[in-house]
């Protein structure tokens, strides 16, 4: 009855998931098969495990509706390094039902987050498959209340889509805190929509967060293949302490396997040190019993259940003490293909050949013709991150679009690639990210407009893009984020899925359903794609916010692309390019360096940030007149000139162990942090402040360590100064890179007005425009800086959350602080810089003053640096002005450019 389910699959696959999936190596599915309730015991649907018991082991996700250091893990990079670096053989799938612990900000399945959770699960439950282990589908509800009307139409959907995997099992209750009676009559009611579609193993929860499962075995659950699950923490409970183990073993007496789908190394309430003398006596007591079980949980969250210190892992987790402990339980199987063809993926499809101009097809663009057009007319075209402040590269040629504009040729000729048998190829090289001053990760993306632009940067919806039904490509290479880009999405959080780095080429196949938007965008909830919107496929490779650069490096420097197609979409191929070829200064084959390539050249002027700060010497022609001399230490003392005081401070008293060599005086209560000049000559004053051999080490501190030097303005705490006539602060430091904040006293949730600065080898001198000092947007009290009266700055040298690092520069100096007055131009002048270009805004009007008349072009991005407005307008010397009245409101940042030169400034419209 089992063995022929596997053939019963290829068959439905196209109904209920509109795509095969099989199993890319041998694992533990293809060696057991199915799991199947056998009296006490688990078996397999195998021949040679029809009568024995088989144990899995494995880890359970956290909350699917909690913050990305959860759900970056439900993913198919993070179900691939779970099996290929911990070992594991099932996952469980922790769907958040409700907000019942926390607020999910939507991604609940029963708060708005449906279509968020169906995306997650596809994905895991597709790479579970491909990697040939079991993957439990857990209702993850932690109460006395199972939403039992809405477990009945998830379940119903999970089983239709996914019952007809030997892989798959349901666990229909996590934790229930009621009676027995409540667990059952939830029982009655949702394992019926499962046998609908399934015979799959179905586990059931029991009273005292599923401790009971002897309770569970004597409620009468009507079922043939079924087991109740045990839930328990080695440092609360004991073996024989309280019973857990007892009332596994009735169960499993009474013929009702037992799964141990969530325990714990440490307490109950997921925090404390791992108990390994108790975790031992657990695992040994499975192990004789047999009972399969998934260790909580996997995750970098903020509790010691965690597995993993932080969310990086392109190539490998860093691991917690309860993670190295579950590790060291894992992997040592050895697996063989029992003949459920559940063992080697399918066959790919080979590689097209071209399409023939005027020909019908489904095929958006092979890349045969050699140009960088796809089959509908759009074209091909990469960016990095730079403009905005990243850091990001790749060692593309620049080349020149439709529209006189500079991009990246894209379209490159194989060469050395005997998998391929192609001409060519869409392609990133070299990739390189860089974070630069960016506040979100750092990215590099190529992408194919579907149709002919009629302008830059305003693509057009093509509305029979709603027919297609599957997306499908082929890639070899990094980890990247697969997008649709639709004209609805404004505020650049397109609906995506992850792929993983792949050494060879792999054939791919993306559904609609296994979209999702991530919840940082405008409204949190993520909405269901609109097709008929779409305007382009986009590839990215993106690294994490605040990650080192050379540990948010892809596992494979480059990322080739061929063979897209769109089922379900049926064209007339334009081949050949849409217009003339665009000039470019190489033709350099994919796999070969090009001499006349220069990474980072470009024939038009490209801005490197989008700070406002200006080092002096960039214009010559700008002066700044001080309005309030902060300090410039030439008393070599810690007194500030407006009688406050300069002092160091670390991350101790939040349980962090960072530190500096500075001098703790004792009479002053504080570092000595004012230096003679002769200390580092290079400065050419008498006397800077400065921290001395920066170490961070986050020790207990739930957070990213730090050390900073700060300063109080006034000698009286209680009172600030008045800098309300500035138009900037101006400094200047050398050594480490840091974040510059300024505080008013009204801020209540630690997001002060800060600007971020790069590591300086040498003395450089900064003026940052007040408007651009502004709150990180995760702020829940969102405040307008009082600059008639500052009380506090300070220059924090911040490390990384959960990861062993050190500063690349270990020590900060600064000096010559002040405010100055910014040179008016006859608006209030939000940013200034040398390019002929001058930004001003007031309500909701953009004032633009151009040295002289031509084509511009003015972007608005959002604070996580997506377009939210682009256009072109031919403008005249002098004052021009540019309504943003259809503008939310909120922060935003807008760039200005004509002729090369390029102005950037941050806006707030209110």
């Amino acid at each position: 009855m089992f063995m022929k389910k596997v053939f019963a699959l290829l068959t439905c696959a196209a109904v209920t998931s509109a795509m095969a999936v099989t199993a890319s190596r041998v694992g533990p599915v293809s060696t057991y098969g199915e799991l199947v309730a056998n009296g006490g015991k688990l078996s397999g649907s195998c021949p040679e495990y029809s009568q024995k018991a088989v144990q899995v082991k494995g880890m359970s996700l956290f909350w699917s509706s909690g913050n990305t250091y959860s759900t970056d893990f439900y993913s198919e990079k993070g179900i691939n390094r779970l099996v290929d670096d911990m070992g594991i053989e099932v996952v469980r799938f922790a769907l958040g039902a409700a907000d019942e612990k926390f607020n999910s900000s939507g991604r609940s399945y029963t708060t708005g987050g449906e279509g968020f959770q169906k995306a997650l699960l596809k994905s895991v439950v597709n790479a579970a498959v491909d990697k040939d282990i079991y993957v439990i589908i857990d209702w993850h509800i932690e109460s006395s209340d199972g939403f039992t009307n809405d477990a009945v139409k998830f379940f119903e959907y999970a089983a239709q889509e996914y019952g007809k995997y030997n892989n798959v099992i349901f666990e229909i209750w996590n934790e229930p805190t009621g009676s027995m009676d409540a667990v059952k009559q939830h029982a009655d009611q949702v394992i019926p929509v499962i046998r609908k579609y399934s015979d799959n193993l179905i586990l059931v929860g029991s009273p005292g967060w599923s401790s009971q499962p002897n309770a569970c075995a004597s409620a009468g659950i009507n079922d043939k293949n079924y087991g109740c699950t045990l839930h328990f923490y080695a440092a609360t409970h004991y073996m024989g302490d309280g019973g857990y183990n007892k009332a596994a073993e009735t169960a499993m007496a009474a013929g009702v396997p037992v799964f141990a789908t969530e325990w714990g190394t440490v307490n109950a309430n997921g925090d404390g040190q791992p108990d390994e003398g108790s975790s031992n006596k657990w695992v040994e007591w499975m192990a004789q019993k047999g009972v399969s079980w998934t260790n909580w949980n996997a995750s970098a969250m903020n509790e010691t259940s965690a597995a993993f210190a932080n969310a990086v892992f392109e190539n490998g987790f860093t691991y917690t003490n309860s993670g190295k402990y579950v590790k060291s339980k894992l992997g040592g199987a050895s697996y063989k293909d029992c003949g459920l063809q559940n063992g080697d993926a399918e066959e790919e499809s080979g590689f097209s050949a071209g399409v023939a101009n005027g020909a019908t097809t489904s095929i958006l663009d092979d890349m045969e013709d050699g140009d960088r057009y796809g089959y509908l007319g759009g074209a091909w075209a990469a960016v990095e991150d730079q403009e905005n402040g990243g850091a990001s590269s790749i060692s593309n040629e620049k080349i020149e679009d439709d529209f006189g504009n500079t991009t990246y040729k894209v379209v490159y000729p194989v060469s050395g690639d005997t998998k391929n048998t192609s001409k060519y190829v869409a392609a990133l090289k070299d990739v390189k990210i860089g974070k630069g001053s960016l506040t979100y990760g750092p990215y590099i993306k190529m992408f194919l407009t579907l149709l002919k632009e009629p302008a830059k940067d305003s693509p057009k919806a093509y509305a029979d893009f709603s027919k297609c039904k599957t997306i499908k490509y082929k890639y070899k290479g990094a980890s990247h984020n697969f997008a649709i880009e639709t004209t609805d999405v404004t505020d650049y959080n397109y609906h995506r899925v992850n792929k993983d780095a792949s050494e060879g080429w792999k054939e791919v196949e993306i559904t609609t359903d296994m979209l999702k938007q991530e919840t940082w965008g405008d409204d949190s909830r993520s909405k269901p794609i609109k097709m008929e919107n779409a305007t382009r496929l986009s590839w990215e490779i993106k690294g994490l916010e605040k990650v080192p650069d050379d540990m948010n490096q892809p596992k494979y420097p480059y990322l080739y692309v061929d063979d897209v197609k769109c089922d379900g979409l049926s064209f007339t191929a334009v081949s050949g390019g849409a217009s003339e070829n665009p000039k470019s200064s190489s033709s350099a084959a994919v796999g070969q360096s090009s001499s006349s390539v220069v990474a980072g050249s470009s024939s038009s002027a490209k801005a490197t940030s989008s700070s406002s700060a200006i080092v002096p010497g960039s214009s010559a022609t700008v002066t700044y007149k001080t309005v309030v001399d902060i300090d410039d230490v030439e008393d070599l003392d810690e007194v500030l000139k407006t009688k406050g005081t300069w002092y160091a401070y670390t991350d101790k008293e939040p349980g962090g162990k960072s530190s500096i060599s500075n001098v703790y005086d004792q009479k002053l209560g504080g570092y000595v942090v004012a230096f003679p000049g002769t200390q580092d000559p290079t400065n050419g004053t008498k006397g800077f402040v400065g921290l001395k051999d920066i170490s961070w080490d986050q020790g207990t501190y739930t957070e990213a360590p730090f050390v900073a030097l700060g300063l109080n303005t006034n000698a009286d705490t209680s009172k600030g100064i008045d800098l309300s006539k500035c138009g900037a602060i101006s400094y200047r430091y050398k050594g480490s890179a840091h974040t510059f904040k300024v505080q008013d006293g009204s801020v209540t949730d630690y997001a002060y007005h800060e600007y971020p600065l790069d590591d300086s080898q040498d003395w450089k001198t900064m003026v940052i425009n007040v408007e651009d000092i502004a709150q990180p947007n995760w702020t829940q009290d969102p405040k307008d800086l009082n600059w008639g009266a500052i009380k506090k700055m300070a220059w924090e040298v911040i490390g990384y959350k959960g990861i062993v690092y050190q500063p690349t520069i270990n020590y900060l100096y600064v000096d010559d602080l002040k405010c100055v007055e910014v040179p008016k131009v006859g608006i209030k002048t939000v940013a200034r810089a040398a390019s002929g270009i001058k930004v001003g805004f007031k309500g909701n009007m953009l004032n633009v003053n151009f040295s002289k008349a031509g084509e511009a072009r003015i972007q608005v991005f959002d604070m996580m640096g997506h377009v939210v407005d682009s256009r072109v307008a031919n403008v005249s010397a002098g004052a021009n002005q540019f309504s943003l009245k259809n503008m939310a409101n909120g922060n935003y940042v807008v760039r200005v450019m004509m002729n090369g030169a390029a102005k950037t400034a941050r806006i707030s419209i209110k």
